[in-house]
């Protein structure tokens, strides 16, 4: 009996030991990425706002709330894979959206990958990877500090938006394939999709929220914070005359005059369906991939990207904005109560941010905003520099970033001395700067320093336009706002971390988003990406 009750004893410890152990990690980690969220919706919207969503991460987690980015250009690309690698574009290599390539000779995409095919699809939508990350990823510090056991899956309906987080060794990413409604990935991560993937298209849910319109959650009086719904400035759907509620969604994906490229599908991408639908994947991949139900640390990459969408057509100011954040609002709410009785709050950390802020528009925002008119301006810089040289010595103009053409036989000041003489005169431009000699940079010190973070030498162009401040692309002249820059108003963005051993501090410190990869990696006990410059973020780790 003593033998009996010794070893019962030894046992018990032995489990103990082990519980304390697994305590010392998570059992998931989800990184909620909000495409184009100013840090100011948090408060603007507050009154309408419920108290389990935002407001329970507000008044029980970690809130930075002078986070910002440490670079532009601010774009959807560059800010995913700075937010899960730790470090800039100058590390990392996503120096845009799309940049001019220089070694291929045309214009390239993020995650553009021509030796990767389509899985779930017959479509080319499929046909991307995340080569051209030049770091490891948070999550593929994972994958290597598990020794891949670890669940790892990116979600969001951008293809950027998910691959880039879920970098090399992810055990998925999935996007939405705009042109039927499913969730697809490339054959870079697997040669199949999931059962769990293809129950999930089965349901056809696309298809159901398409016949349902997008009304506003609220009374219109409650919408105080934004203009009146019948506006200039914002861009209606296509084939609809006005930016007004009702949407009545099967009404205007009935109809067929679609452009190039363009299906029904694509009108979810603008509404809080989209983010309903996201939600609902990633629902689904926790229990497809039964993500925290060990002891060995997951990580969930959900990033919506329908605020995007719609922050692009309608504005910062539109009530469709504001609606769609009270929506989310309450789906955030429901998705904590999901993970709380799926696996529990104290298992899983949770941090919040997004790839960019986004500007006012300058219809609404008044003098000193302004359109800028990106075509009339190369257009007219080609010509001046044609008259000057008798060639052209531009081979791209993109991301407000001029390539020299090489070899031009000409002496690079000159060019430089051009552009400058001829730029300084158009409306809305504020400086030229050189993207290869920051000693010359006489634009304000931050301002030289985000560019220079922003910039890889062989990837991105040689001088940088610089816009006055509030001044944007004249393309959203017919409605809509965009971002980019090196303005506040677009590196400004929510930081918070909630749930597993993070107590409530709301820190005004600055702190940069290539802290929230280092931050976590400190929490998860393991080592940084590859390239990573960032630091954790203090008051974060409290044990």
């Amino acid at each position: 009996m003593a033998c009996f009750k010794t070893s019962f004893a030894i046992l018990g410890l032995l489990l103990l030991s082990s519980t304390a152990i697994a305590q010392q990690h998570p059992r998931l980690v989800v990184g909620i990425t909000i495409d184009q969220m100013r840090y100011d919706y948090l408060y603007r919207f507050w009154e309408d706002m419920g108290e389990t969503g935002f407001k329970r991460l507000l008044r029980e987690g970690h809130v930075a709330h002078n986070g910002h980015y440490q670079y532009a250009p601010t774009f959807t690309g560059p800010g995913h894979a700075s937010i899960y690698t730790g470090t800039s574009p100058v590390n990392n290599g996503i120096v845009g959206n799309e940049w001019y390539s220089r070694k291929e000779k045309k214009q390239v995409y993020c995650v553009e990958d021509q030796s990767a095919n389509t899985v779930g699809s017959n479509s080319v939508e499929g046909k991307m990877s995340p080569r051209r990350l030049t770091t490891t990823t948070l999550t593929d510090q994972l994958e290597l500090a598990t020794n891949r056991r670890s669940k790892t899956v990116g979600v969001a309906i951008k293809d950027r938006g998910s691959i880039l987080p879920a970098g090399f060794l992810s055990d998925g990413a999935y996007w939405y394939d705009k042109t039927n409604g499913q969730f697809i990935t490339s054959d870079f991560y697997r040669k199949e999709l999931p059962e769990w993937v293809n129950q999930f298209n089965a349901r056809q849910l696309p298809a159901q929220y398409l016949e349902q319109p997008w009304t506003l959650l609220l009374p219109q009086e409650r919408y105080e914070e934004s203009l009146p719904d019948d506006r200039p400035f914002e861009r209606p759907f296509s084939n609809t005359e006005k930016a007004v509620f009702p949407y009545d969604l099967k009404r205007i994906s009935g109809i067929k005059r679609y452009g190039v490229g363009e299906s029904p599908y694509n009108i979810l991408l603008s509404t809080p369906h989209g983010n309903s639908l996201t939600l609902a994947f990633a629902k689904a991949a926790i229990e497809g991939e039964q993500m925290g139900q060990d002891n060995i640390t997951d990580l969930l990459a959900l990033s919506f990207s329908s605020t995007d969408y719609a922050g692009h057509q309608f504005g910062p100011h539109s009530m469709e904005i504001q609606d769609m954040y009270l929506r989310l609002d309450q789906e955030l709410g429901e998705f904590l109560q999901y993970l709380d009785a799926t696996i529990g709050l104290n298992n899983v950390v949770i941090f919040l941010t997004a790839d960019h802020g986004a500007a006012d528009a300058p219809g609404i925002a008044g003098p000193p905003a302004g359109y800028f008119d990106n075509g009339g301006f190369e257009m007219g810089l080609r010509k001046h520099l044609l008259a000057k040289f008798k060639k052209d010595p531009i081979t791209h103009f993109i991301n407000e970033q001029v390539y020299f053409t090489r070899p031009s036989g000409l002496e690079d000041w000159r060019v430089e001395a051009e552009v400058r003489n001829f730029a300084m005169n158009y409306p809305g431009v504020l400086d030229v700067i050189s993207l290869k000699d920051f000693s010359k940079c006489t634009a304000e010190p931050t301002v030289c320093e985000k560019l220079r973070k922003g910039v890889m030498q062989g990837q991105s162009g040689d001088l940088y336009v610089q816009l006055m401040p509030g001044w944007i692309s004249k393309y959203y002249e017919k409605g809509g706002t965009t971002h980019g820059s090196p303005y506040a108003y677009d590196t400004h963005v929510p930081i918070l971390f909630f749930g597993w051993k993070i107590g409530h501090q709301d820190n005004y410190r600055r702190v940069w988003i290539e802290d929230i990869a280092p931050t976590v990696c400190a929490l998860l006990k393991i080592a940084t990406p590859s390239g990573c410059t960032g630091n954790p973020i203090e008051g974060v780790l409290k044990w």
